[in-house]
C-alpha cells in the first residue's frame, strides 16, 4: 500500500514537468510569432511612409509622369497592405493575450515544480494546484 502514493506522486511529478515543457514550447513559439508580426508590421509601415514621403517630396523615384506616380503609389500601397495584414493577423490570433496567459502558466508550473522538488507543501495541495492550473490553461497542458 505504501508504494501506491509514491507512484501517484511520481506520475504527478512527471505529468507536471511534461506540462511545463509543453507550455514552454508553446510560449516560445508565441513569442517568436509575436516578435515577427510586430517587426513586420513596423517595417512595412515605415517602408510605406518612406516611399510615400519621398515620392511626395521629390516625385517618383521610378519612371516618369503619371506612370511613375502610379508605380510609386502601388509600391506604397503594397507596403501599407503588409502592415495592415500583419497587425490584423496579430490581433485576430490574439497572440499577445495567448503569450501573456502562456507566460503565467509557465510561471505557475515552475513554481509548482519547485514546491514538488523541495517538498514544502503536501501532495494533496500540490495535486489541487496542478488541477487548478490544468483547468485554467487547458490549451497549454498536455
Amino acid at each position: 500500500m505504501s508504494e501506491e502514493p509514491t507512484l501517484d506522486r511520481n506520475a504527478l511529478t512527471q505529468r507536471a514537468r511534461a506540462s511545463l515543457t509543453r507550455a514552454e514550447e508553446i510560449v516560445s513559439g508565441l513569442r517568436k510569432a509575436h516578435t515577427r508580426l510586430l517587426v513586420l508590421g513596423m517595417a512595412t509601415s515605415a517602408a510605406a511612409t518612406l516611399v510615400a514621403g519621398i515620392t511626395a517630396a521629390q516625385g517618383p523615384m521610378l519612371g516618369q509622369g503619371p506612370e511613375g506616380w502610379r508605380l510609386m503609389c502601388i509600391i506604397a500601397a503594397v507596403f501599407a497592405f503588409g502592415s495592415t495584414a500583419s497587425t490584423g493577423l496579430h490581433q485576430q490570433l490574439k497572440i499577445g493575450d495567448r503569450l501573456s496567459e502562456g507566460t503565467q502558466c509557465v510561471g505557475r508550473l515552475k513554481s509548482l515544480d519547485v514546491v514538488m522538488t523541495t517538498g514544502s507543501r503536501g501532495w494533496d495541495e500540490i495535486a489541487k494546484e496542478y488541477e487548478e492550473i490544468a483547468k485554467t490553461y487547458p490549451e497549454l497542458i498536455s
